[in-house]
């Protein structure tokens, strides 16, 4: 699948915060919803597989959108672009929820999705996101040129949203740390 190229990495234990409140705010009830962010400008290794750092949820930037499904509005994405721009970040996906096991999209999320650019990752949580532990459990949709939806559901949903683990980040770090190190070394010599 193409899509893998376009997608996303987040820290697990990011995810798992994600799931959680995204099941919190939703009660067992109704749907609810996030974007998840990146930094503006750049992605970690050069690839077009940006990583996901920030979280805002749809009802802290327009907070009477869940109605039961979820009525986004102009004021809410004006308060999006004014976090983004404030902080350095762009919307990397958005995800929502479902009350039932199907992570299919809806006619309506396929028509209506929350950006409509090529490329954007739409990800949809089952049951409310109660008991979502790893992205296997999702579907992922991208949007190809077009208009078109391209749909990934677990192995390969996995393989289009990776995690990685705090220890796998601090593994980077301190390899990168040696790195520097060895630099400095070399250059007193």
């Amino acid at each position: 699948m193409n899509a893998t190229r376009h997608g996303l990495t987040m820290d697990k234990s990011l995810f798992t915060r994600l799931a959680g409140e995204l099941a919190r705010r939703g009660r067992a009830e109704r749907e609810t919803g996030a974007f998840l962010l990146a930094r503006a400008g750049h992605t970690r290794d050069g690839s077009r597989r940006p990583r996901v750092v920030a979280v805002a949820y749809y009802d802290d930037l327009d907070p009477g959108c869940l109605t039961g499904g979820i009525t986004f509005t102009a004021d809410g994405y004006t308060a999006l672009a004014v976090l983004c721009r404030r902080d350095g970040l762009r919307v990397a996906a958005d995800i929502h929820t479902h009350p039932l096991r199907d992570v299919r999209q809806s006619p309506t999320d396929a028509a209506h999705p929350m950006t409509a650019l090529p490329g954007h990752i739409a990800l949809i949580a089952p049951r409310y996101a109660r008991g979502v532990t790893s992205p296997a459990d999702l579907g992922v949709h991208v949007l190809q040129a077009g208009g078109q939806w391209q749909s990934a559901y677990g192995r390969d949903a996995a393989r289009i949203v990776r995690l990685t683990s705090a220890r796998s980040a601090a593994s980077r770090l301190q390899a990168v740390s040696r790195w520097l190190r060895s630099l400095t070394w070399t250059r007193r010599t």
